[in-house]
């Protein structure tokens, strides 16, 4: 992945719309380089591509933001990482005129490139991860489906017509699921990483450990559908569950070991991970539970459901 260069003004200020704004997701990229913000606005507007915001100066409004000033000692380091994380095919530097209280700021700022290929019609002045339609509806789709298709988990059944509607129920809510967390780790780690090192890069995050920790997923063990020798199980702190996750989602076409296994398999996950990712998303964007707190009896699923249910439970979907 190409990086991008350094900006026109390398000493000078950075002005930041969308991921890297304080309380966003990309944030701590940059946190431990900036001394200095304040809250600004500049002439454009913003379009999403695939969900990216990108400025687009030469659009009508005005975009919210945020003026961040860097450690002069650390500047290189802070531009660095930057580069590093913005996608080159989707941004360039340019400089801008921030209105702050009181004054006019010149600072550099990341434009859209290429910014009439494949941006969504509709124009937006400011763009939060709260906003964003798969943190909010995408999770409480996936939860609804969970709840109505196996509320008491996964009953031991023959293999057969109404146990395959109940598992590919559930197969539809864990790639669901998959779609957030893939999201997530774009948004976190850099869209411009393949999927395999921003699973990676999940799997070692310490507050993801944690909440894994926390909804119990620790212990559980899962075999590579194309090798039988290999397995992978996640360890006592934290560590694999990234991998973990992921080997059940691409394991989800190459099923066979047992139909009832597999089903029982998927629902803990969906589960497990459900939660885990609330966990993660409400502590780095702790506004997202506002979003989340019209679901009336709590947005965790393992009260809510037979979590763990071995051989007991009853679908609805089983009359």
């Amino acid at each position: 992945m190409a990086s991008l260069p350094e900006p026109p003004a390398p000493d000078g200020p950075l002005f930041v719309y969308g991921l890297l704004k304080p309380r966003e997701l990309a944030y701590p990229v940059i946190e431990k380089y900036v001394s200095e913000m304040g809250a600004g606005t500049v002439r454009g507007c913003l379009r999403l591509r695939d969900g990216l915001p990108l400025f687009d100066p030469a659009g009508p409004g005005q975009v919210s933001g945020c003026l961040l000033r860097f450690d002069p000692l650390r500047s290189q380091e802070a531009w660095e990482a930057i580069g590093n994380f913005a996608p080159y095919k989707h941004y360039k530097y340019a400089t801008a005129d921030v209105a702050m209280t009181g004054e006019h700021v010149q600072a550099n700022v990341l434009v859209g490139r290429r910014i009439g290929n494949g941006t969504a019609p509709e124009l937006v002045d400011c763009w939060s991860v709260v906003l964003d339609p798969a943190f909010v509806e995408g999770l409480a789709g996936v939860s609804a489906l969970t709840i109505e298709t196996a509320p008491g988990g996964v009953a031991s059944q023959p293999d057969g017509p109404k146990f395959w509607r109940v598992f590919f129920r559930l197969q539809a809510a864990y790639l669901l699921l998959w779609s957030v967390v893939e999201r997530y780790t774009a948004l976190r780690y850099g869209p411009g990483l393949g999927p395999a090192e921003r699973i990676r890069l999940l799997g070692a995050e310490p507050v993801f450990r944690t909440a894994v920790i926390e909804v119990g997923a620790v212990g559980s063990e899962v075999y590579d559908a194309r090798d039988p020798a290999h397995k992978v199980v996640i360890r006592a702190d934290g560590s694999c569950a990234g991998d973990y996750f992921y080997q059940i989602r691409s394991n989800l076409s190459h099923r066979g070991k047992s139909a009832f296994r597999d089903g029982q398999l998927v629902f803990n996950a969906l589960v497990q991970l459900h939660d885990a990712m609330r966990i993660l998303l409400v502590q780095q964007v702790p506004a997202l539970a506002d979003e989340w707190h019209p679901e009336p009896e709590g947005w965790s699923l393992r009260p809510r459901t037979a979590h763990g249910a071995l051989v007991a439970g009853r679908s609805a979907l089983d009359d």
